[in-house]
């Protein structure tokens, strides 16, 4: 390891020390810990004035830190060594305090077998405090679990509950102590902190292993890895670590740092560099030159520090397209290096095709996950060898490497290439030429210096500002997005800072003011509030990142527009100086930019516009004055590194923008009658992957051009919304929004939702019932036209002919707009008449046609009399039961930006109920540190004044949460007689609390109050909720829900009404029950003319059955379908809430009849039309489907596709065969072979029910015990294996075989490739032959490159992956290749280790869409208990990798090859987790 840089303040400190040290070395033979005060006074005589100097002028320049140390408290350390760590964190501490004052604050965790809280940051107030506990901790003892420290740290500490100030954009700082290895992993949770922004320290004594202190450690490790020999020399490093730490929080702010100490020799103490070689491989070089190139790249490599930290090297050819080599993290080593390139052979062609390779360098090469460094201040080179033109324009690629930074050089052999590489190079000096093949070796003696200067940063791009000495008045704008996260807010403030530093600020010069915007803007500072440079450089620190997901750039210029440009706000547009706005976003605006852009420049403002990450360079150019003042920048922190360009823009720019206009201005008036528009009108738009996330900003569009045409008010238009794929979901009713601005707002942040399942009939169904109701806002019983504009992208695979008539009937207008795979001819007879459906064949054209369908939108009436109300479509509102509905919600500052969806989830929540005085009564109350109550039980008497109360609130604010108190608060004062509870009169009272974060204050009490005081609460968790105490408010664990995010709320509120809406009676069966098993059946039977005789025995036989079920709507649900030519429903799963009710609608059942016997349509049917939620389903909340076939004889339609469809549904099939069933038809529906019965006639149908309700009721009987072993949990995840025999949970055993696509196609995928499994080998095998691995090559054929048995030791695996050469191929057979390795891999003679009880895993890289058919292959290896992880890459098709996983869970799909090293890490997660084996019983909520 290096030795420690020390910036100038620490030589400083080195000198001051140097008498007083020995001092100090004299006193090591005392006991240190008898005299470490009487020391520690000593040491700090000296040491404080040193400090001094840094104290708030200095350290971290007056910038705050929150500080966590976690400690090793483990045996080896022992209690006399114990002393000097606790001497050392109270020195180091006290340190801190005297050159940060209060501004740092202070956690600290001990870690052993387990960790545990010292204190944390906000436990507090003052140092003096902190270092009373320091001073007061004790010894702990026990194993040294680092990487469990860090993972307790990140999830207890790390959160603003615990103090951290992280939101504001306050550094957060990790020094971790330990003495010895880790006895778990801590690349993981280190990584965590790293992607976080944390900054990491890592301290090692004595036996303490340097690599693990690296890995957890930031870069560069040279000022943030320390080692020491003893705990006593602890001591020796504080001064050290001190300006370390000031220095990290320095740079995290993006303040300007000291230089580096210079090295002997001209470099810096961190040497490094990432180098791309690009060679070309075209026929301009050819097979007998091709040697002469790679000795020059070989000799380069040899002359350089090749290493994981210090240079890494990535090599790619190319002719007609770029082929990778290697990427920059596929080598750590230079041997590795050299050797990948003596293995390099000549690859051929005829394009030289540069530009599109320089495009694939910026975009695969150069990435973090190829190993890139930019973000780490690593400098990146390339260096291009060409033998001739090139064949493509090289424009996007030099451009898109000159925004990252990039230092390109290039080698020219012959002349013909001189050109395009003089064009492409950062400078023309930096081209070199050679005259012919034989002169290339003798190059590298003139590159070296080049690229050498880069590592040792003695060859420097300039990225310096420079003095502005003469800049004429102007006005300058910053409009900032504050969603970007810290670290590159504090790059733009630092920017603006410099820029300011070279400025003539003042009244009478330039002037600045900023703005910042999400959703919605926000100003920091006008043009006249600060008038000199330095009050304007103080301020900046106003800049900070705010939370939020869209930004809406259109609403953020109008802001500046209208409330900025103006003379009281310091604006002088009027006195002709120059109005300069720089747009700054890291997002695509969630709004239209073109009006209000259109706006600015007609006002004369000059616009630019700079975007990174998912920023839309069109709309970049949109807003811009010109094309010239667009700047994309692959990071903002590049700003700091080449501000030039954005510079010369702000301080040179001048005049305005001049539009055109008639050179004799007429000014027509003309009178236009406005037509008074009256509509009530609903959007059902399709969410599902026929729209997909390429098409869907184009139905937005169409939607938003719509409503802006429209004068949206509650007496005018009224618009509503539902999105639908599989099941329809509601996103606002007609009544949710009353203006047009809120309504945009809305759809611009609405999120597709997918699916590949299209059910357009129910979806329409719902709408009918659901939206046009007087309660959600219809007013079609005051004769208001109700107007239904169906948009879709694809087939419906259900039936909506007879909807469409409802809808009709109803006197809804339906419109339909599609594209796409939608049948344009059925639309046609779906709209209420043909003329008003409308149809596109490109999702690009939709938009447009709001300019198409807005005359008949706004025109045409319906002929039918609406006064007909079908009974279907009747509004259906809970009523006849009294219930008080309380709501505590989260009204914290960090649920601010996400508050629109919490009003939206009261909406959708008290929608259903039938609310007013003596019916439902409904309060509102907001809670931070303090209760804040919005309305009361008894303030309003209607639904219409609680809607319109719950759409207007704001969020009260606050920082922190006492639920507990709040809680309080609710049962004394809002749930109380005198606020209008009738708890009194035996009316139910309901308590609903939503939270984002987790209570500072214990909710147990004050919620077991709440429920032996007869209230009944729900728990509602969001984001940072605490589970434990959301399940704790809850009055069972039935009763509590939680989801990741605020947008995903909309999940919650049905699951909600299911329990508000029950009558008083029910609801105290629900209430005893607690939580109940819950299943949702559906019982197929065979209707047709065969079973007519025994009809009856089949009624019993389901009777029977339902009798040893709970049936109840929180329960068991069950569902019967009788099917023969066509399937029908008898009812549906939510048509009987009792048993009784059940069983006489059994007991009525009338026998279908019919001639054929189609079961698979008859599965198709069940699949999409019963087992949805919209008709009782409760699939989506983890319910267990489970369907009871029973037939008769066998199918006249093929079952095998719906069979297969059913279990990817995680449907559970059980077949029962009577007669001629067929044995063979019903094994491949059933769930599992032994989810099949037979009888010979239906009178033995009793025979058999015993044994089946044994089977439905296994779950119920042993629930206690298989709940525990039924779920394979990885992380967020959560899912199912089905496998037979039964192994040690904890058993790291795995048989891992990897299947890798070597078609042509896929060549370029190779080293990521490679890389992939040497990571994954790396991390899973050991020499203890626990996971086992194979790798296995296709395209035309199959071949195995190795199998399980062939290597058993992690350093064998990984040699033989990195000698890996493709295989070549025209074809891609995935099916066939799936065959072959369930057929020859997963063997015992090939080293399968199934017969024992191991998993097996298997891993599909694939690149394209499969020749052959996958689907039964893929069905077979299910059947034999692999589990299948697919992982597609660039033209991979996501409905066949859907067919190859195990299930969604285990899919990847990536856009590119670069991006497979990003899943790795998910993928090994998934692999090393827990998998538990069971026997082939009902388990858990899925798994049999």
């Amino acid at each position: 390891m290096r030795r420690h840089r020390l910036l100038p303040l620490c030589a400083l400190l080195g000198v001051l020390f140097a008498g007083l040290l020995p001092k100090l070395d004299a006193q090591e033979d005392l006991k240190c810990q008898k005299r470490w005060y009487q020391t520690r006074s000593i040491f700090f005589t000296g040491f404080n004035s040193v400090l001094q100097t840094l104290s708030f002028e200095d350290c971290a320049h007056g910038l705050p830190a929150d500080i966590y140390f976690l400690v090793d408290s483990s045996w080896s350390i022992g209690q006399e060594n114990y002393e000097h760590v606790r001497h050392f964190l109270y020195s180091l501490i006290e340190s801190m305090h005297q050159v940060g004052g209060d501004r740092f604050k202070f956690a600290l965790v001990q870690y052993n077998t387990r960790p545990e809280t010292e204190f944390q940051l906000n436990s507090y107030a003052t140092t003096q405090e902190v270092l009373a506990h320091v001073k007061a901790m004790s010894y702990r003892g026990g194993g040294t679990r680092t990487g469990l420290g860090l993972e307790f740290l990140i999830r207890t500490h790390l959160s603003t509950a615990a103090g951290s100030r992280a939101a504001e954009g306050v550094a957060q700082v990790v020094v971790v102590l330990t003495d010895g290895r880790s006895q778990d992993d801590v690349s993981e949770p280190a990584q965590v902190l790293q992607l976080a922004g944390v900054d990491v320290f890592a301290v090692g004594v004595q036996d303490a292993v340097e690599s693990e202190l690296r890995e957890m450690a930031s870069q560069p490790h040279d000022i943030h890895v320390f080692s020491v020999d003893s705990f006593l020399s602890l001591r020796k490093i504080i001064q050290d670590l001190v300006v370390g730490l000031c220095g990290a929080v320095t740079r995290s702010w993006g303040a300007p740092v000291a230089n580096e100490a210079p090295m002997a020799g001209g470099g810096t103490a961190q040497d490094s560099a990432d180098l791309v070689f690009l060679i070309d491989g075209s026929q301009n070089v050819g097979a007998a030159n091709f040697p002469f190139v790679r000795d020059l790249v070989l000799r380069i490599i040899e002359n350089l520090d090749v290493g994981r930290d210090t240079v890494r090297v990535a090599l790619a050819f190319y002719n007609s397209s770029p082929e990778i080599k290697f990427y920059l993290n596929s080598y750590d080593s230079k041997s590795s290096v050299l050797e990948a390139v003596k293995g390099l052979t000549y690859s051929g062609g005829d394009d030289s095709n540069l530009g599109a390779a320089l495009e694939e360098v910026a975009t695969s090469l150069l990435s973090q996950t190829a190993g890139g460094r930019a973000d780490e201040g690593v400098p990146q080179m390339l260096l291009v060898i060409s033998a001739g033109p090139t064949t493509d324009d090289t424009g996007a690629g030099d451009r898109a490497l000159k925004r990252a930074g990039v230092i390109t050089f290039g080698l020219v052999i012959g002349d013909t290439a001189t050109e395009d590489l003089e064009a492409v190079a950062t400078d023309k000096s930096f081209v070199m030429s050679a005259l012919d093949f034989r002169a290339v070796a003798d190059m590298g003696e003139q590159l070296l210096p080049y690229i050498k200067g880069v590592v040792q940063r003695t060859v420097i791009v300039n990225t310096e500002f420079t003095e502005v000495l003469a800049v004429g008045k102007r006005d300058i704008i910053f409009l900032i997005d504050s969603t970007m996260g810290a670290t590159l807010i504090n790059s733009i403030r630092e920017f603006i800072k410099k820029f300011v530093d070279t400025m003539p600020i003042g009244p009478d010069e330039v002037q600045v003011g900023i703005a910042q915007f999400s959703s919605s803007p926000r100003l920091e500072m006008d043009l006249n509030t600060y008038r000199s440079r330095e009050d304007l450089a103080a301020a900046l620190g106003t800049i900070k990142p705010r939370p939020g997901q869209t930004v809406n750039i259109g609403a953020a210029l109008d802001f500046v527009r209208t409330n900025m440009l103006r003379p009281d706000k310091g604006s002088r547009l009027q006195q002709g100086v120059p109005q300069v706005l720089l747009l700054l976003t890291s997002k695509k605006s969630s709004d239209s930019v073109i009006e209000p852009a259109r706006a600015l420049q007609q006002m004369g403002v000059l616009t630019m516009a700079a975007g990174s990450k998912s920023a839309d360079e069109q709309e970049l150019k949109q807003i811009a004055f010109a094309d010239s003042v667009v700047f994309v920048l692959r990071d903002f922190r590049g700003m700091t590194r080449n501000p030039q360009p954005i510079v010369n823009a702000l301080s040179t720019l001048a005049g305005v923008v001049v539009t055109e206009i008639p050179t004799e201005p007429v000014v027509e008036i003309t009178t236009v009658e406005t037509q008074k528009v009256v509509r009530d009108i609903v959007f059902l738009v399709d969410g599902s992957n026929y729209i997909g996330s390429a098409n869907w900003p184009y139905v937005r569009d169409f939607i938003i051009n719509v409503v802006n045409q429209l004068d949206v008010r509650p007496e005018r238009v009224q618009i509503g919304l539902v999105q639908f794929a599989q099941d329809p979901r509601i996103e606002f009713y007609l009544n949710s929004y009353s203006n047009r601005q809120d309504v945009v707002n809305k759809i611009s942040q609405l999120r597709l939702t997918g699916g590949s399942v299209l059910n357009t009939g129910a979806a329409m169904r719902h709408t009918l019932s659901k939206m046009f109701q007087p309660s959600t806002g219809s007013r079609r019983r005051q004769g208001v036209q109700q107007v239904l504009v169906l948009i879709t992208g694809g087939p419906s695979q259900d039936e909506i002919k007879s909807v469409a008539d409802q809808l009709a009937l109803g006197g809804v207008l339906t419109f339909t707009v599609s594209s796409g795979q939608a049948d344009s001819e059925l639309l046609r007879t779906v709209a209420f008449v043909p003329d008003l459906a409308f149809h596109e064949s490109s999702f690009s054209q939709i938009p447009a046609m709001a300019e198409i369908i807005m005359p008949k939108l706004i025109t045409v009436v319906g002929d039918t009399d609406i006064s007909y109300i079908p009974e279907e479509i009747e509004e259906t509102v809970v009523s006849g039961n009294e219930r008080d509905v309380a709501f505590l919600i989260d009204g914290t500052d960090n649920v601010r930006a996400y508050f629109p969806y919490v009003r939206d989830f009261i909406a959708k929540v008290i929608e259903p109920l039938d609310i007013g005085i003596d019916k439902v009564r409904v309060a509102v109350v907001q809670h931070s540190e303090r209760p804040v109550p919005n309305f009361y039980l008894n303030t309003f008497k209607t639904k219409d004044e609680v809607m319109r109360a719950v759409n207007t609130m704001t969020p009260a604010g606050g920082r922190s949460l006492n639920t507990g108190s709040a809680l309080r608060f609710m049962k004394d004062t809002i749930l109380a007689g005198q606020r209008g509870s009738r708890a009194a009169e035996n009316v139910p009272q309901y308590l609903i609390v939503l939270t984002g974060g987790k209570s500072r204050d214990s909710v147990k009490e004050s919620a077991g109050a709440l429920k032996t005081g007869g209230v009944v609460p729900f728990g509602v968790g969001v984001r940072d909720a605490d589970p434990r105490q959301i399940e704790a408010i809850s009055h069972n664990p039935s009763f509590a829900f939680n989801v990741r995010e605020f947008s995903d709320l909309n999940t919650v509120p049905q699951k909600l009404n299911t329990y508000v809406s029950l009558p008083k009676e029910q609801l105290s069966i629900v209430l005893q029950q607690g939580d109940a098993v819950k299943r949702d059946f559906v019982f197929l039977l065979d209707g047709s003319d065969n079973t007519i005789h025994g009809f009856q025995e089949m009624k019993l036989f389901v009777k029977r059955i339902v009798e040893n079920l709970s049936v109840s709507m929180g329960q068991d649900r069950v569902s019967v379908v009788q099917f023969a030519d066509n399937p029908e429903v008898s009812f549906y799963l939510n048509s009987h809430k009792t048993k009784n009710d059940l069983v006489n609608a059994i007991q009525n059942l009338r026998h279908k009849g019919g001639t054929h016997h189609n079961i698979g349509e008859a599965l198709r049917f069940v699949r999409h039309s019963v087992f949805t939620s919209s008709l009782g389903s409760r699939r989506l909340e983890g319910v267990p489907q489970i369907l009871i076939l029973l037939s008769s004889k066998p199918s006249t339609d093929n079952v095998q596709s719906q069979a297969f469809a059913l279990k990817e549904h995680d449907i559970i099939s059980v077949g029962v065969g009577v007669g001629d069933a067929s044995l063979s038809e019903l094994e491949m529906i059933a769930f599992k072979p032994g989810f099949v019965y037979k009888v010979a006639d239906f009178s033995k149908l009793s025979s058999i029910l015993s044994q089946l309700v044994i089977t439905v009721n296994m779950h119920k009987k042993n629930e206690e015990t298989v709940t525990e072993t039924s779920d394979l949990v990885v992380h967020k995840f959560s899912f199912c294996l089905y496998m037979y025999h039964l192994v040690d949970a904890e058993s790291k055993k795995r048989d891992i075989v990897f299947l890798l696509d070597g078609s042509d196609n896929s060549r370029n995928a190779l080293p990521a490739i490679r890389e992939f499994i040497r990571r994954m080998a790396e991390e899973l095998v050991t020499d203890e032959d626990e996971v086992r691995i194979a790798v296995v090559l296709y395209s035309d054929d199959t071949s195995v490159y190795f199998n399980l048995k062939t290597h058993r030791s992690k350093k064998a695996v990984i040699y033989a992956v990195r000698s890996l050469r493709h295989k070549g191929g025209r074809r891609r057979n995935t099916g066939a290749a799936l065959q072959y390795v369930r057929n020859h891999v997963f063997t015992d003679s090939s080293g399968s280790r199934q017969l024992e009880g191991v998993p097996q895993i298997l891993l599909l890289l694939t690149g394209g869409k499969s020749n052959d058919d996958v689907s039964r292959a893929a069905l077979e290896l299910k059947q034999i208990s692999v589990l299948t992880i697919a992982i597609g890459m660039k033209n991979a098709k996501q409905e066949e990798l859907q067919q190859i996983a195990l299930s969604s869970t285990f899919l990847f799909n990536l856009p590119v090859f670069g991006e497979l090293l990003s899943i790795q890490p998910d993928v090994a997660a998934i692999v090393q987790s827990k998998i538990q084996i069971e026997p082939r019983t009902v388990v858990g909520k899925m798994c049999f």
